[in-house]
């Protein structure tokens, strides 16, 4: 079996864990023991990355280094798990 969590590429991986872990402890630990994510979990996904997103903007309100990381890190997670493959569980 391979969890969600390990379906991320390891370049993304670290930023994905560390976001989830500090903003949704609980929907991490579900990430790292299913196969696939529900319709909520990669909406939950979304929500927790987008809004790391919109925290690292710099002058112009172009994105920082970390914030294109994150947004990397959302379009991998969307990448592995297209919402048209998830059942609302």
């Amino acid at each position: 079996m391979s969890a969600v969590i390990d379906s991320v590429p390891d370049e993304f991986r670290p930023i994905v864990t560390s976001l989830l872990a500090g903003r949704d402890l609980e929907l991490l630990k579900a990430l790292q023991t299913r196969e696939k994510p529900t319709l909520d979990q990669q909406e939950a996904v979304i929500d927790v990355l987008g809004d790391a997103f919109t925290e690292h903007f710099g002058p112009g309100h172009e994105p920082t280094e970390q914030g294109k990381l994150t947004d990397n890190a959302l379009g991998a997670f969307l990448a592995c798990w297209p919402s048209e493959d998830l059942a609302d569980d």
